[in-house]
């Protein structure tokens, strides 16, 4: 039967080869606004950095359950399980001697506790080698390594007030701005950690290095606290209770502004759900065939798992008919193209030839993407925890995993470096799929005027491509119903 589905869909999709596909869709992607995208993304990151359960997390889950219910949405707050959060009021860390120094963006690895320290020499922890005397200073390490908890409380037990990294170090990355790595989760955490722009740590390295002794002041006010993340769900009724889930983090997973990763799929979910429920209010599309949902999750994993569990518990997650997860929509460093994943899911294949048909007929048209892939799978964001494995290893969940749930990540950059995948075999042409990156990822500068003020039209892209798949899936051969204005 699964086959036979396959079958039609690919069918379906070879008689529309004509651009736009239809009236509807040439609605649809009028009514997709930039300058609104990169509003929302502006508004979101003006919270703060909206880990789950922070205040600000709190305050951005107002703001989109707003958003949604003046839509004419069904939306609701999810109180998700508690677990540890982490926010700051206020940090500094400067440079005092051999001269003054201003750093370059700097930012506090999530967390780190309170600290202060008016005058801290800082030594530097070498590669390999013994633990030089570290008691009452600062140590600038390279990176917490592989082993980050035991690293961390050795330097604590020998008497560190304050660590300073400088990680990646990676040739041409991070130059002006800082990588944000973390502490381990944990309240224990005794003293805090700065991450530093690399030009910075090699100012102090190149001190270091000739004998000059470096000396810092430093102020972080943090708090940590196990609190439950907020989850906001709206709903799209259709006429079936069977659905689609549109859905992405609402994070600034990094603890840093996030508004690459991911305020622009916040913004892109909201930007979806406000077109079709604009058209559906106003009598220009009908109540589509199957719900569609819409959900920005508190904490990225976390929320996800328990919205499956949720669902799952209450016999409605074989109901799920597909994810279309954003992350990372709003910035690119290379090439202007859109990614969905994963083809490498078997399962997945109806969702993605339909993606893939849309991202081939609508690339290089005006207001789209110049390129438009299928790759393997990378991991790494919530589309993950609908998948079969996932179901029955992480969530342990019985007989959740013969649950076979078609779910996939759109996004327009991943990671910070660029990648080189073999494609899926079945899939492509091209047999290597280049994936593009940020420069902001993870960083002290995943900022609105170098991501997405900049390249708004991404965020439209993932909005037009999403958009497009739902009107073919959850309402197949609606007819679009364009009112005469009224004389």
């Amino acid at each position: 039967m699964k086959r036979l589905l396959l079958c039609a869909l690919l069918l379906g999709l070879g008689a529309h080869e004509a651009w736009p596909q239809s009236e509807r869709e040439r609605e649809y992607i009028r009514r997709v606004d930039e300058a609104h995208l990169a509003r929302v993304v502006r508004d979101l990151v003006g919270f703060g950095h909206r880990l789950g359960g922070s205040p600000s997390n709190e305050r951005s889950a107002s703001y989109l359950l707003g958003a949604f219910r003046a839509m004419g949405l069904e939306a609701e707050i999810r109180i998700d399980p508690p677990r540890l959060s982490w926010w700051f009021d206020t940090f500094a860390v400067r440079v005092l001697s051999p001269e003054a120094r201003t750093l370059s963006h700097p930012w506090p690895a999530p967390y780190s506790p309170s600290g202060e320290g008016d005058s801290v020499a800082v030594v530097l922890l070498p590669p390999e080698g013994p633990i030089p005397e570290v008691r009452g200073k600062a140590v600038l390490i390279e990176g917490l390594g592989r082993n980050p908890t035991a690293l961390y409380d050795t330097l604590v037990a020998r008497g560190a007030v304050a660590l300073l990294t400088d990680a990646p170090r990676w040739e041409g990355a991070y130059t002006e701005w800082a990588f944000i790595s973390r502490l381990p989760a944990r309240e224990s955490n005794a003293i805090p950690m700065f991450c530093l722009a690399r030009r910075d740590g090699d100012w102090i390295r190149e001190r270091l290095a000739r004998n000059e002794p470096v000396w810092i002041a430093f102020f972080l006010r943090a708090h940590r606290s196990h609190r439950s993340p907020w989850t906001v769900v709206a709903t799209l009724a259709g006429q079936e209770p069977d659905y689609y889930l549109v859905c992405a983090h609402g994070d600034g997973d990094s603890g840093g502004p996030g508004a690459d990763d991911n305020a622009s799929g916040v913004a892109a979910t909201l930007e979806i759900a406000r077109v079709l429920a604009e058209q559906v209010r106003s009598g220009q599309l009908p109540r589509p065939r199957y719900t569609i949902r819409f959900a920005i999750w508190g904490s990225e994993y976390a929320s996800t798992e328990a919205f499956v569990r949720t669902e799952f518990e209450a016999g409605r997650l074989g109901l799920l008919r597909g994810v279309f997860n954003f992350d990372q929509v709003g910035t690119g460093a290379q090439r202007r193209a859109l990614y969905f994943e994963s083809n490498d899911i078997p399962h997945n294949e109806p969702i993605l030839r339909l993606l893939e048909q849309i991202g081939r007929t609508y690339a290089g048209k005006p207001g789209f993407w110049e390129e438009a892939y299928t790759n393997p799978s990378q991991g790494g964001t919530d589309s993950y925890v609908f998948l079969p494995d996932y179901l029955r290893d992480r969530l342990s969940l019985p007989g959740a995993e013969a649950i076979r749930i078609p779910s996939t990540t759109i996004y327009t950059a991943a990671w910070n470096r660029p990648a080189r995948l073999p494609q899926t075999p079945g899939w492509g042409p091209p047999d290597t799929v280049w994936i593009d990156y940020s420069r902001y990822y993870h960083s002290s500068l995943d900022v609105p005027e170098l991501t997405t003020d900049r390249e708004p039209f991404r965020m439209a892209w993932a909005a037009r491509a999403v958009g497009i798949a739902l009107l073919r899936l959850a309402w197949p051969e609606a007819p679009l119903r364009i009112r005469s204005p009224r004389r």
